[in-house]
């Protein structure tokens, strides 16, 4: 796992999978959602997810682990981009686990299984198109589940 350089590309290069993750929580913590939009040659897959009540660290780090759960084929180049210097430091920069050990642990084990896997950081709520959707779509999952419960 390696960080790229901190701004979000404006292409999205062929034959290389890319991944926009975010979450959100109402409260902190609070009712909590995650969203994904991954990116391959043109097509494109959507997850929004609820996870119950949790903190805003812990709905990123889960819409990390949701994207990549999701990829079929982990021997594909995949660029995870994310909004969330949480996550980027404690995947890529070796930061010190305080909180949520459990959850960083299966996270750091299922990013090893990636051979060629990049974190980019990209601005928060800054019109990136696709940080946008996933953030979109984290909010809909919460709103979702609060009106069917």
């Amino acid at each position: 796992m390696r960080l790229m350089s901190k701004t979000a590309a404006t292409h999205l290069p062929e034959g290389i999978l890319h991944i926009f993750t975010d979450g959100a929580c109402t409260g902190n913590p609070g009712p909590a959602g995650c969203g994904a939009v991954l990116m391959y040659n043109g097509r494109k897959k959507e997850i929004a997810r609820f996870i119950g009540d949790a903190t805003n660290n812990i709905a990123e780090l889960m819409a990390v682990k949701i994207a990549l759960e999701a990829v079929k084929d982990r021997t594909a180049p995949v660029v995870v981009n994310l909004d969330s210097e949480y996550v980027l430091g404690l995947l890529t920069l070796d930061w010190k686990v305080r909180a949520n050990k459990e959850l960083v642990t299966e996270l750091r084990a299922l990013a090893a299984a990636f051979p060629d896997l990049v974190f980019r950081k990209v601005p928060a709520h800054a019109s990136v198109a696709l940080n946008e959707r996933a953030d979109h779509l984290a909010r809909m999952a919460i709103r979702k589940a609060r009106t069917c419960a």
